[in-house]
């Protein structure tokens, strides 16, 4: 990806979007491009500190590590999707594993800059403050929605979650494609394939969805958060005035 394609696609899509533009044209002068094949990890859990990356093509999925077994795969991280700010906050080691699930173009911050960045003008330590309340909005909606008793709800939430789309306060203005698999997407929402197939293929036969290879896009965002949302909708139904 070219420079200049990355720059407005930054501007316009995840963090630097919600920003002022004087911090964010000093954060995309400073912004280092990489390419990485797939299977390749951007970080592993235990690295020593970095700044902050964002993906620009392809995706990447999170893995959280848990005491004494394998890491736990929590977040397919696509377009526009910033992470691994903790350590310029707290200067902590590397605290999830990051890897491409195709290859991908990505982007950094290095640590030095945002430091430089910071150091020129402290009171941009609100950008930041607003990068770590976006990593929370995301780590409270997979809690959220994991407590949603249907499995056809879950999933739907979870599609809206993975295109960007999900959030009341940090929402993409459009969907992007999720690259992942029926079943890692059934990994996500203790599915099995068997049983994430049926309600995908009910979601392509309703509009809300187009699945091609390896791929799934949003076609109704509308459609597919009223389906999310149905539960929610029928208990406030219930309840007395």
């Amino acid at each position: 990806m070219k420079t200049e394609s990355a720059v407005q696609l930054l501007a316009q899509r995840g963090w630097l979007s919600f920003t002022a533009p004087d911090f964010r044209k000093r954060v995309l002068a400073r912004v280092r491009i990489r390419e990485f094949a797939r299977g390749a990890p951007i970080f592993r859990a235990g690295d020593p500190p970095g700044g902050p990356w964002v993906i620009l093509e392809g995706a990447a999925k999170i893995e959280m590590p848990l005491p004494g077994v394998a890491p736990h795969f929590i977040h397919l991280a696509a377009s526009g999707f910033w992470f691994g700010e903790a350590p310029l906050i707290v200067g902590n080691r590397r605290l999830v594993t990051v890897v491409t699930v195709r290859p991908s173009t990505l982007a950094t911050l290095p640590l030095d800059d945002c430091h430089a960045i910071l150091k020129a003008d402290p009171a941009a330590w609100q950008w930041v403050a607003l990068l770590s309340a976006m990593a929370t909005d995301v780590c409270l909606g997979i809690a959220v929605d994991s407590l949603l008793r249907s499995p056809a709800q879950r999933t739907a939430a979870l599609l809206l979650r993975l295109a960007g789309v999900r959030s009341l306060v940090f929402a993409a203005k459009l969907p992007v494609p999720i690259f992942l698999s029926q079943e890692r997407l059934g990994q996500l929402v203790n599915l099995s394939r068997s049983s994430m197939t049926p309600i995908l293929r009910d979601f392509v036969k309703r509009g809300l969805i187009e699945i091609g290879y390896g791929t799934i896009r949003i076609a109704d965002v509308a459609g597919l958060t009223a389906r999310a949302n149905s539960s929610i909708s029928r208990r406030s139904a219930g309840k007395p005035g």
